[in-house]
């Protein structure tokens, strides 16, 4: 394979899961290619931290979801990097009213809404998620917050055609090595260079240019594996990019996610390890529901996760008062001299981040179909990759990274060569 080669026939645009599974395809082709990437780091949502708090936690993703048919799950036991081997516990533990319980109801009436979600769009129906939601119903907050943590989105703005459009095998497991480390040793030997912002893609003649912060690149093909959020905003402009495309970038716009992370001095969640948990006061109606991972692999850390406009106002109010706000939860539950134990804290800011800006996609009520655009090439040379691309395992790291193969294969019949494709590309 060259590496990094000055004059490559394609540029991936984007090291993130998408960008790397295009550049594993064309490495395996041996297409002479580049990969650009804006951040100083590879994985682009998918990043694992083992310094700020002293244990390993994911910033992005971190569960192989429908670990059955997760391609990256599979490269995973290949390189033998370690997630867990079966499903965690059904029983999550929710702090309400004062105490622990294990309440079949509250969780039967959460996990009925997102499944009558996606049921209604399998069925054809393409209304939003709140159409399915009684708000004067005491638990309405905590359905309300797990469809956020679904689709990075409030209910109005939830498509469930986009959700039933979602395959859901139901096997997810959680990657104890790390989700974004696995990402990065996937990308090892590959021609990826970082610190270099794309800004403008455009044709000329039978040539590709991408234009940088710091020069142009020629081509005869680029793949366009960036977060949705710098095409919807114009961040980085594809010229000539077709009315449909372009109106896409709208109708399946990015949600917002974030993570608040606290470390400890020791294991002090007695009972906990791993299972989700759940902290919420139905009474108070100025209580946002929060869920947090104790102890995730043992490890003396809790990370809470919150979503959509809750996620995106948060983070721009600061990350002291995120880490308050999760803090005063967990001392609700679990008493006040949990805050002796705290050593560090920290939150993520992809809202904020201006390379990502955001989560994952999500379509508008009505739109649940029109991620399908995506797909199309653009001037013959250029494809897009990304979760936003993926027909049914949208949202997800494995489904970008699949997109990153189906767009190395377009971009290498483009180019006039012919390659095995490491697995068949997602239908369109």
């Amino acid at each position: 394979m060259v590496q990094n080669p000055l004059n490559p026939d394609v540029v991936i645009i984007g090291a993130g899961a998408a960008g790397i599974g295009a550049g594993r395809a064309l490495a395996k082709a041996q297409i002479p290619f580049l990969t650009i990437e804006a951040k100083d780091r590879i994985g682009g949502r998918a990043f694992t931290d083992t310094t700020s708090l002293g244990s390993l936690w994911d910033h992005g993703c971190h569960w192989f979801h429908s670990a059955d048919e997760n391609i990256l799950r599979k490269h995973a036991e290949e390189i033998g990097h370690k997630f867990r081997d079966r499903p965690r516990s059904g029983v999550m533990k929710t702090f309400m009213d004062g105490q622990w319980k294990h309440d079949r109801l509250r969780e039967d009436f959460v996990w009925g809404i997102l499944g009558d979600v996606a049921q209604a769009g399998r069925e054809g129906r393409d209304v939003p998620a709140s159409s399915l939601l009684d708000e004067k119903h005491p638990w309405y907050p905590m359905a309300k917050h797990w469809l956020g943590l679904m689709y990075s989105a409030e209910p109005e703005d939830i498509s469930t055609r986009d959700a039933g459009n979602y395959r859901d095998t139901g096997l997810n497991l959680a990657v104890e090595d790390g989700y974004g480390a696995l990402v990065a040793k996937l990308a090892a030997g590959l021609p990826i260079k970082t610190g270099v912002a794309a800004r403008k893609v455009s044709t000329r003649g039978k040539d590709v240019l991408v234009e940088t912060d710091q020069g142009t690149i020629a081509a005869k093909a680029a793949i366009v594996a960036v977060p949705a959020r710098m095409l919807e905003t114009g961040r980085l402009v594809i010229d000539d990019m077709p009315p449909e495309i372009a109106q896409a970038f709208a109708d399946v716009p990015m949600g917002y996610y974030e993570k608040i992370a606290i470390g400890f001095d020791g294991k002090v969640f007695d009972g906990f390890d791993m299972p989700y948990a759940d902290i919420f006061d139905p009474v108070a109606p100025t209580t946002h529901p929060l869920n947090f991972e104790l102890h995730p692999f043992g490890r003396p850390i809790a990370i809470s996760h919150i979503a959509g406009h809750f996620a995106r106002d948060m983070e721009r109010d600061g990350e002291a008062g995120m880490i308050d706000f999760a803090t005063s939860a967990l001392v609700r539950a679990f008493g006040a001299d949990l805050r002796k134990r705290i050593k560090k804290a920290t939150t993520t800011h992809w809202s904020s981040d201006v390379f990502i800006s955001g989560a994952y996609s999500c379509a508008k009520p009505g739109k649940g179909d029109v991620r399908k655009a995506f797909a199309t090439p653009i001037a013959e040379r250029i494809f897009l990759a990304g979760e936003h691309v993926h027909p049914y395992f949208q949202a997800t790291a494995h489904g970008a990274f699949e997109t990153g193969l189906a767009a190395a294969q377009k971009a290498i019949s483009a180019v006039g060569h012919a390659a095995e494709p490491e697995r068949k590309a997602p239908a369109a």
